[in-house]
């Protein structure tokens, strides 16, 4: 029963830090409640959610894990650690989890009234099942940690790269590791959104306050980062913005506004 309960310490770590997403503000947040989620559940019900989450069979797509309903400008992250099996194997992974979990609920729920233990004949035949037992059990613990070691060193693989300047500019910055850019996501965009609420004058923005204001608060946010030529440029490739023009009196200079379309 200890090394069983082992087995479901280790595996609702696995299960609870297995994968992850949601809004950058609340990723914590979701963990903390997930980590907490965990710990109430059955082995059965971590079983089943390790298979669903974990274990994955070849040439099977994840769809996106973005709920619908949330905000498309939002900044959302998301991982998920997987180890991929054959359809062979995978059937037999599973089969011998469900065999585990039988045996769990046989030892909790059914042992003494299989096993007479007051009687010598019957004591023999308990030890020698509970021999068996820990030996199947054991089996299991330590194919689940290597699988815990396996995800532990693609964690720590993915923290090293997750403090690469490429990394850093594909989540807050909408960069692309090919150099294209989601504008949508850009931090760019976003500079210009926020200058928006500051600065719009009847819905409309004036371009080169925006630009000043921009430089001042987030001056490494600039149209060259971005594979641009001037901020017009930007606007025009994200195509995120309307854009006018107002020519001033007595030939006076242009003023260029835009606002979010």
């Amino acid at each position: 029963m200890l090394q069983l309960q082992q087995y479901e310490r280790l595996l609702k770590a696995m299960v609870a830090h297995s994968e992850l997403s949601g809004p950058l503000e609340r990723l914590q947040a979701i963990r903390d409640e997930k980590i907490a989620c965990v710990h109430k559940k059955t082995l059965g019900t971590l079983v089943g959610m390790l298979t669903e989450s974990y274990l994955k069979l070849p040439n099977l797509s994840d769809e996106s894990e973005q709920a619908e309903d949330e905000p498309n400008d939002q900044s959302w992250f998301g991982f998920r650690f997987q180890m991929e099996l054959s359809e062979e194997r995978f059937a037999e992974t599973k089969a011998a989890l469900k065999e585990l979990v039988d045996l769990r609920n046989e030892l909790v729920h059914h042992f003494l009234q299989r096993f007479d233990v007051w009687s010598s004949d019957g004591c023999v035949a308990a030890e020698s099942y509970l021999d068996e037992s820990y030996e199947t059990i054991d089996g299991h613990y330590l194919t689940l940690r290597d699988w815990a070691k396996s995800m532990d060193e693609a964690r720590t693989m993915m923290a090293e790269q997750m403090q690469t300047q490429a990394f850093k500019d594909l989540l807050f910055n909408g960069i692309q590791l090919d150099g294209s850019v989601d504008w949508l996501a850009s931090g760019i965009c976003r500079c210009l959104r926020e200058a928006e609420t500051k600065l719009s004058q009847a819905g409309w923005t004036p371009l080169f306050e925006a630009i000043h204001w921009i430089a001042k608060t987030y001056p490494e946010q600039t149209p060259k980062r971005y594979g641009c030529g001037s901020w017009r440029h930007v606007i025009h490739e994200s195509q995120q913005f309307e854009i006018r023009k107002q020519s001033q009196a007595d030939n006076g200079p242009t003023v260029v506004w835009y606002r979010s379309s």
